[in-house]
C-alpha cells in the first residue's frame, strides 16, 4: 500500500504541521510505502504520482489544510483520505459556527460577538480576542479595557478578517481527544493543562517548561464523564471523522464551557493527542492504519 502524507501549508502553523507529519511518518514507518509532500510547493510532484497512491493522510493545522481546502482538492481527484471531510473541517475551523452548534445542543460556551472590518468594538468586562479561524493560540490575547480591546482586535485581524471577541472565563482548562474506534466514537483520557502564562499560548504549547499537562486529569469520575460527553457530542455535531480534540474551561462553580474543536489536532511528540493515546494504551500507527483501510 502506498500512502501519501500531505503537510506544510503556508500559514502561521506551518512549522507545527511539519513536526506533526514527521511523527505520523514515524508511526506508519514499516507498515506501508510512504511519500511525503510539502503543500503547496510540491502539489505538482504529488499529481505526477497520484495514480500510484492508495490513500492520503493530510497533516495540516489551520487555514489551507484543516479548513477543508485540501480535502476538497482530494475529493475532486477522487482520492481517499483520512480524518474529517470538507464540511466538518470547514465547520470546525469556524469558531463561531461551532459555538452556535454547541449552544443549540444545550451546552455552555462563553458569550461572544463577531467583529468584522469597520465594526465598532465594545464589550464590557475581560474578554479573549482571537481570529475566528485560527489555531495554536496564534493571534489571541486577553483585553481588560477598551484600549486593550481595540489593540487586540487589530492584532487578531492580521490573521483573519473576522475576529471573535469572547467573554473570559476564569477556571481550569481541559482538553479531550476523541477517536473513531470500531464503529464507535470514543473519548480518550482527559488532559488538564496548567499554564504558567495566563493563556495556554503558542509558546506554552510547545515548551514543556511553560505548561504542565496532566493525563489522566486528577478530577472526579463525574467531571471526567461530563467533559468526555461534551467532546464526543461536539465530534458528532460537526460530523468529525476519525479524530478531533475539544478544549474546555471549568469555572469555580463546576460549569463546563466549550471553547473550540480541532479536526486535525497537533500530533507532535509533545502534543496532547499522543499523551492521551499513551494514557489509553493505544498506538497511533495502528489507529492510522485502521482509518486508512476504512477510507480506502
Amino acid at each position: 500500500m502506498h500512502i501519501a502524507i500531505l503537510t506544510g501549508g503556508n500559514n502561521a502553523e506551518r512549522e507545527v504541521a511539519l513536526k506533526s507529519s514527521e511523527n505520523v511518518r514515524g508511526a506508519l514507518d514499516g507498515k506501508v510505502e510512504l511519500s511525503l509532500f510539502d503543500f503547496p510547493s510540491q502539489i505538482d510532484d504529488f499529481l505526477a504520482v497520484r495514480d500510484k497512491i492508495d490513500c492520503c493522510v493530510p497533516v495540516f493545522h489551520g487555514k489551507g489544510g484543516e479548513d477543508g481546502v485540501v480535502q476538497g482538492f482530494l475529493e475532486t481527484l477522487g482520492m481517499p483520505y483520512i480524518f474529517s471531510d470538507v464540511r466538518a473541517h470547514a465547520v470546525g475551523m469556524d469558531k463561531m459556527l461551532t459555538k452556535m452548534k454547541i449552544e443549540k445542543a444545550g451546552f455552555l460556551t462563553p458569550g461572544w460577538l463577531l467583529v468584522q472590518p469597520g465594526d465598532e468594538v465594545t464589550f464590557s468586562g475581560t474578554v479573549v480576542v482571537k481570529p475566528n479561524d485560527g489555531g495554536s493560540t496564534i493571534g489571541i490575547s486577553i483585553a481588560r479595557n477598551q484600549e486593550e480591546l481595540e489593540f487586540a482586535v487589530k492584532e487578531a485581524d492580521g490573521y483573519c478578517s473576522m475576529v471573535l471577541v469572547e467573554k473570559y472565563i476564569q477556571g481550569r482548562e481541559f482538553t479531550v481527544s476523541v477517536i473513531d474506534q470500531d464503529d464507535e466514537v470514543q473519548a480518550l483520557p482527559v488532559v488538564e493543562i496548567i499554564s504558567k502564562h495566563e493563556l495556554f499560548d503558542y509558546e506554552s504549547k510547545y515548551d514543556p517548561k511553560l505548561a504542565e499537562e496532566i493525563c489522566p486529569a486528577q478530577i472526579t469520575s463525574s467531571l471526567t464523564q461530563r467533559l468526555q460527553v461534551m467532546a464526543t457530542d461536539a465530534h458528532r455535531l460537526i460530523g468529525a471523522r476519525h479524530l478531533s480534540r475539544s478544549d474546555m474551561i471549568v469555572d469555580d462553580k463546576g460549569d463546563i464551557y466549550f471553547l473550540e474543536i480541532n479536526t486535525i489536532p497537533g500530533l507532535t511528540n509533545a502534543s496532547l493527542v499522543p499523551k492521551a493515546l499513551d494514557a489509553a494504551e493505544l498506538e497511533l500507527g495502528e489507529l492510522l492504519m485502521k482509518w486508512i483501510n476504512e477510507s480506502i
